[in-house]
């Protein structure tokens, strides 16, 4: 009896410590789709480092009770029979994107609703067929956000349950032997193929992991040869997709465990005291040099030295506005995007930029500093310390969106449409993704719209079928109107040549065309280092070449010439006259 009376009193005294030191947090877990309580589901409370702090299943009425320390935490409902879909608190997306909630000592009530799953099962195994365990299973929402994650057992097999919907499915090796692999069989999230899942439905999605490369490298100052620690280094493809992000070690070592592949590497300061810069002292991304490492290589010598920096601000009229800086050839340097306020601060290396402000969001058309929408007449900043006060107002635009295909009905990727305006400057342009679709924003007006491929495989198509572009019938555009306009693309041929002063000197940025027999323009180039290339249908035309910029003056086009398909059509030379300079004279 009295050992008993000791138990009661000792549980008694631990039931009044819980009391007094635990928040209580409470409520229901039901189904999403009637809201029948659910019995048997596990609701956890994580802290802010993501660390499981404590735990409740519920009872036949779909209660449950979790006694917390006050303080700040994240919570989620799961089925541990995998009929139901984990659940994230605020019904987020993803757990990192579910609220830090602040738990008071008074306590909180949260509850969950759970919507019947689809799982994604299959296999991660090495190129030689034979399993991996313990490896790691991501499923990730369009927007980039983790939905859920697990680990293959001794078989090297998987199984996630997600909501109905898209997901990116990757698997790693946290141990960093095996590169990481995104299905098919792609190195990027960007270059992933969704797998869709439904209710009920088990998809199959098997993974293949090769042996990493091992790439390393420092990151040091520019001037001072000192090591960089805490700098952030990216390797993205050659094409632009993220592969993989680290950080620089207290001596300036960083080091990537990497797919096969090509890739370019990046360093960048998220301090903003050091300019962003590229492998191989290159002064844009597109010109970085590309290195290609095969599974298992080991290399050591990817150094990148970064610039102090000196900072563009300013302001511009809406949030999340993307402000970028380009190189006068016109290749990206760097890019920030605008705070709740419309103010930026873009840092970069000493310099000669123009500066851009484009909306992602599609209501307003890109303007640069200095006003227009055409890179070539945009205002040149010389940069060589801080500069404020770089505002720029972007109009409220028209949306044209639309799909470019071959005469066969595919899809055309890479495609580049462009909006002229009435002074044929160009006032917007969009690149063709891999379903051939296009999207861009202009300010309202009239314009005459085209498409054309910069791989110059096919032939310049514009609106309504018309064989030039004085032939095209203008597009009127509103503000926040949306327009579609398609596109039809046809083999052409290509046309190569040479352009350079009448004393021999190679020219850059001089604009070539093909005249069809009307005079009208069929089809157009950009000279670069005195070289260009353009394509046209099989036809008969002249050529001519201008300077958009009034520096030389252009020569009379040559004389006709037949182009027929399946030819390699003859190098044709174009020569622009140097503008006499007028001397002074006295009056």
């Amino acid at each position: 009896m009295r050992l008993l009376l000791r138990a009661l009193f000792a549980a008694a005294v631990l039931g009044a410590a819980i009391a007094a030191n635990a928040a209580l947090v409470t409520g229901t877990v039901t189904a999403a789709s009637n809201g029948v309580p659910l019995a048997g589901k596990i609701v956890a409370a994580y802290d802010a480092s993501g660390t499981l702090r404590a735990s409740a299943t519920t009872d036949g009425t779909g209660l449950y009770v979790i006694h917390l320390d006050p303080g700040a935490y994240r919570l989620l409902a799961y089925d541990p029979t995998g009929q139901y879909a984990t659940t994230f608190d605020a019904n987020a997306e993803s757990f990192e994107n579910s609220p830090l909630r602040t738990i008071p000592a008074s306590g909180s009530l949260i509850s969950f609703a759970l919507v019947r799953g689809g799982s994604i099962t299959g296999d991660v195994r090495n190129t030689n067929g034979s399993a991996l365990p313990g490896m790691i299973v991501e499923a990730y929402n369009l927007s980039g956000t983790r939905r859920g994650f697990t680990t293959t057992n001794a078989s090297g097999d998987y199984s996630l349950v997600l909501p109905p919907g898209e997901y990116k499915i990757v698997a790693y090796d946290a141990t960093g032997f095996h590169a990481q692999a995104f299905f098919p069989s792609a190195r990027s999230f960007a270059d992933a193929t969704p797998v869709r899942v439904d209710e009920g439905v088990s998809t199959d999605v098997g993974l293949v992991l090769g042996v990493a490369a091992r790439v390393s490298g420092s990151v040091i100052d520019a001037t001072t040869q000192a090591p960089l620690a805490s700098m952030l280094v990216y390797a993205f493809t050659s094409a632009g997709a993220r592969v993989a992000v680290t950080s620089t070690d207290a001596a300036g070592q960083f080091r990537f465990a990497l797919p096969a592949g090509d890739y370019r590497f990046v360093a960048a300061d998220a301090a903003g005291n050091y300019a962003t810069a590229y492998y191989d002292g290159s002064h844009s991304f597109a010109t970085s040099r590309v290195i290609v490492v095969s599974a298992g290589e080991q290399r050591s010598d990817i150094h990148i030295a970064l610039t102090r920096g000196v900072r563009i601000r300013g302001r511009v009229n809406a949030p999340n506005l993307v402000v970028a800086a380009y190189n006068l050839d016109g290749t990206l340097h760097a890019m920030t995007t605008s705070d709740a306020a419309g103010a930026y601060t873009l840092v970069v290396a000493p310099g000669d930029y123009r500066i851009a402000v484009s909306d992602f969001s599609g209501v307003y058309a890109t303007r640069f500093y200095g006003g227009g929408s055409d890179f070539r007449f945009a205002q040149t900043l010389h940069v060589i310390s801080d500069l404020v006060n770089i505002d720029v107002t972007l109009p409220r635009g028209g949306r044209v969106s639309g799909t470019v295909r071959t005469d066969s009905g595919q899809p055309l990727h890479g495609i580049t449409v462009a909006a002229y305006d009435v002074a044929g400057m160009i006032a917007g342009s969009a690149t063709t993704g891999a379903d051939g679709r296009y999207s861009m924003v202009v300010a309202a007006g009239t314009y005459r719209v085209l498409a054309f491929d910069p791989q110059l495989v096919y032939a310049t198509s514009f609106v309504g079928g018309a064989t030039s572009y004085e032939a095209t019938a203008p597009v009127v555009v509103e503000t926040d109107a949306a327009l579609t306009i398609d596109f039809t693309m046809r083999w052409g041929v290509r046309v190569s040549g040479t352009v350079s002063t009448d004393k021999g000197t190679p020219l850059t940025g001089v604009e070539i065309f093909a005249l069809d027999s009307n005079g009208n323009r069929a089809a157009a180039a950009e000279s670069v280092n005195g070289a260009f290339a353009i394509v046209v249908p099989a036809g008969t035309y002249r050529f001519i070449a201008i300077d958009p910029f009034r520096r030389y003056v252009s020569a009379e086009p040559t004389a006709p010439i037949v182009i027929s398909e399946g030819q390699i059509p003859p190098s044709i030379a174009l020569t622009l006259r140097t503008m006499a300079r007028r001397r002074a004279v006295q009056h």
